[in-house]
């Protein structure tokens, strides 16, 4: 049994001194590393309750007042410490839910007329007859998202739990889906990726159905019935030819809806594994940029490939590129780029202009090679940051600074770029 905290009224005791005494104690629980960390500072299983239900997970951070929990099914949650009741530990280390386990809860979920099917990293529920080549498709994303890390010096990590991607039926079964999960819906809303539940959610469009309707044979030799077996891993990275993701990449060419879905696929299952190969904290404090940046230049097809050549054609996100040059460089002001390093207010204020600066000052930075080892080392920078601290204006430009040198020059370089392209 957890431990409980005592609720009998001493002498001259008050029910206010109570409150506060359970919540100094338990707060000097969970502030207690090694409560939450077994050897090699592996988190251990926790279990937490507050008035209301039973919480079982790992704790990802903590501060004299909130606490993270990620539980066995990737779901995150933000517990106020003066709200809980108890702590245990309850394992030596963290379990995460099996793929069989995030099958059932998925089919309870969804109900009968959607298939879920599995891969090594993902559990993707989808409309009968397709389940196998979703997870074939994210599969093939994750497998090219943490090359392109790996390749320019990031050590990523395996993700703690199963990934799990949802393809609705239709737009309303979509609509009705960011009701429920408090997501802000609107018409031309394709599909988002959550940080709180950790999922990609999307609807059924009809390109998307024609990308991924068959898979090669390859695809279909599983251990399971709908399991998709991982592949070898390979010196070189690239979409084979008949690939789901291939396929995808040809439909994405053929027109702008097309396009559209393409590049939503690819940009939020980029949001979802840099969340869990340890580029970026679900709980904050990664610059607006990066995230954006990264996504969108991972939508580009060439930027996912090993080559030895750069400054191809389809390493560029021609929608990105075309908003520069036509929209935003006519506005672009010196000092820009500064802005954009240091605050996220560009996003909310100039949206289309920021993503586009993003893709192209993140574009400069990661298609070099040596300035790719550069922005890999300014990734591990920003993960040091405590999440739960406010990450300042001054901060953010002084550790970009501290990797890439002096704003103005860089601003430069990285402009005569864009006109080169």
């Amino acid at each position: 049994m957890p431990p409980q905290i005592p609720t009998q009224r001493t002498r001259g005791g008050r029910p206010f001194f109570r409150m506060w005494l359970h919540t100094i104690c338990l707060g000097l629980a969970l502030l207690t590393a090694r409560d939450v960390t077994g050897a090699g500072h592996e988190p251990r299983m926790i279990e937490i309750t507050d008035d209301t239900q039973t919480y079982k997970g790992m704790l990802v951070a903590k501060s004299a007042h909130e606490c993270f929990l990620v539980d066995r099914f990737g779901r995150q949650l933000r517990l106020p410490i003066a709200n809980l009741k108890s702590f245990s530990v309850v394992a030596e280390s963290f379990r995460s839910a099996s793929q069989s386990e995030f099958r059932r809860q998925l089919e309870s979920e969804l109900g009968s007329e959607y298939e879920v099917a599995t891969s090594k990293h993902y559990v993707v529920a989808g409309t009968r007859g397709h389940g196998r080549s979703y997870a074939a498709l994210f599969e093939d994303i994750f497998n090219q998202v943490d090359a392109f890390y790996t390749l320019r010096g990031f050590r990523t990590l395996e993700p703690a739990t199963p990934l799990v991607a949802l393809i609705l039926e239709d737009q309303a079964a979509f609509k009705k889906y960011c009701e429920g999960d408090q997501m802000a819906w609107s018409e031309g809303l394709r599909g988002y990726y959550s940080l709180k539940s950790n999922r990609v959610v999307m609807y059924n469009l009809p390109d998307l159905f024609h990308a991924v309707r068959l898979i090669p044979e390859v695809d279909l030799q599983s251990p399971g019935e709908n399991d998709i077996g991982a592949a070898s891993p390979s010196d070189d990275v690239r979409c084979p030819e008949g690939s789901s993701l291939a396929r995808l990449q040809q439909v994405g060419s053929a027109s702008v809806v097309s396009g559209e879905t393409a590049a939503t696929i690819i940009h939020e299952t980029t949001h979802q594994v840099g969340f869990n190969i340890g580029i970026h904290s679900r709980i904050g404090g990664t610059p607006c940029w990066v995230l954006e940046g990264m996504a969108t230049v991972l939508e580009s097809p060439g930027m996912r490939t090993r080559r030895e050549s750069s400054g191809q054609p389809d390493q560029f996100n021609a929608e990105r590129l075309e908003w520069f040059r036509k929209n935003y460089s006519a506005r672009r002001q010196p000092g820009d780029l500064a802005k954009l390093i240091a605050s996220d207010d560009m996003f909310r204020q100039q949206t289309l202009d920021a993503y586009s600066a993003a893709w192209g000052i993140t574009w400069f930075l990661t298609e070099n090679p040596a300035r790719a080892r550069l922005f890999s080392k300014y990734l591990k920078t920003i993960g040091e940051h405590d999440p739960l601290q406010p990450y300042t204006a001054t901060e953010r430009l002084k550790d970009f600074q501290s990797i890439f040198g002096d704003i103005a020059r860089l601003e430069v370089d990285y402009v005569r770029a864009m006109d080169r392209l």
